[in-house]
């Protein structure tokens, strides 16, 4: 299976199964390509709704592993502010829609390194 094919497949398998179903690289690519769709669409206060503050350490998980620091951190201080700070629902909201500090190639990469094993 080539790299791209798997990430599809991880895509593909979360929008059928669920984030919880999936493990490791699937479920870190996953969760950002979830976290962009939501952001990009209706903010990131539709990814609590629909996965709740008590999930969000999936999403700083997955950040962090294709090392986009700045947004896990600004996931991370979302959660700890239980989701009622609009400072920090705008500022990880604006990181994940400008994809700070990663693109395409981070999660190519992490693939690779982590996900074709």
């Amino acid at each position: 299976m080539s790299i791209d094919d798997y990430i599809n497949h991880a895509i593909s398998a979360g929008e059928r199964d669920g984030l919880r179903s999936l493990s490791g690289a699937q479920q870190v690519v996953y969760a950002v390509a979830e976290a962009e769709a939501f952001c990009d669409m209706n903010g990131i206060d539709s990814l609590i709704d629909r996965y709740g503050i008590g999930s969000l350490h999936l999403f700083v998980r997955a950040y962090s592993a294709i090392g986009a620091n700045d947004v896990a951190n600004a996931i991370e201080a979302l959660a700890s502010a239980k989701g009622s700070s609009e400072d920090a629902l705008s500022l990880a909201n604006r990181l994940i829609c400008e994809r700070s500090g990663y693109d395409y190639q981070d999660i190519y990469d992490y693939v690779a390194n982590h996900g074709l094993t």
